[in-house]
């Protein structure tokens, strides 16, 4: 009787072994899945989390995370997710780019140009790329490699906002090397080219001298505005 006992155990945990087994895949994309879904920052973090606790080598739960971390800050993290993401995945430009974004911010401009450079050798037409590895160049005094970078993406840009950002950092170059005319130009180009700030139309319209001393006269009356409306919105002092 104790014989068939034991075998019954055995029959039960080599069962209970099979299930856990299938469906350990299963439980880290369920939770995967429900990262997706989220719309929470911290929870999508938290489902990717217990995801690659359970599958370690989960490449899409390293990428969904690390572009969250990125989007919070913690660039670090980002680059580590995406680090593990190259690790176990085929190699992706954009996981590089994302990568080189992550030192780009936390100042490692060295890194990041190499990071970008490697996104470009994963897809030589990688405007955004070039974009961001013009911006790493400048921020490194290499002034024409940054107006080389910045040209090409500008060239194979679709984005208007890729382009956007490379005008804007070849303004930024012509500005530091004494070519104002040609940093003027590329402001007017950022102006008309990026969605994202429409400001700067007005802003590219003014940069030569006279526009400046516009600006500064506008911004002297804006001022005395505001001072003289508080004047008139201050209460009345109480009476002793």
């Amino acid at each position: 009787m104790s014989n068939i006992i034991k075998k019954m155990v055995i029959c039960i945990c080599a069962i209970a072994w099979l299930t856990c087994s299938q469906v350990y895949g299963e439980d880290a994309m369920d939770y995967f899945n429900l990262g997706l879904k989220s719309s929470i920052t911290r929870t999508k973090i938290k489902y990717f989390s217990k995801a690659l606790e359970l599958n370690p080598k989960l490449a899409a739960a390293y990428e969904n995370r690390g572009l969250l971390y990125y989007f919070q800050g913690k660039y670090d993290e980002t680059i580590s997710d995406y680090r593990e993401y190259i690790a176990i995945s085929a190699p992706k430009a954009e996981a590089f780019r994302m990568i080189g974004l992550g030192y780009l911010k936390i100042g490692l401009y060295e890194d990041a140009t190499s990071s970008f450079s490697d996104a470009i050798k994963q897809d030589p037409e990688f405007a955004a790329a070039y974009a961001n590895r013009a911006e790493a160049h400048r921020l490194c005094g290499k002034h024409e490699e940054a107006i080389r970078d910045s040209t090409k993406a500008i060239k194979l840009g679709k984005d208007p906002t890729i382009r956007g950002d490379a005008y804007r950092t070849r303004a930024k170059v012509y500005r530091k090397t004494g070519r104002f005319d040609l940093a003027v130009a590329d402001n007017k180009a950022t102006a008309s080219e990026d969605p994202r700030y429409p400001f700067l139309r007005f802003m590219s319209d003014s940069a030569s001298l006279e526009g400046t001393r516009k600006i500064g006269l506008i911004l002297i009356i804006g001022i005395a505005f505001l001072f003289i409306f508080k004047l008139k919105l201050k209460p009345p002092e109480k009476d002793d």
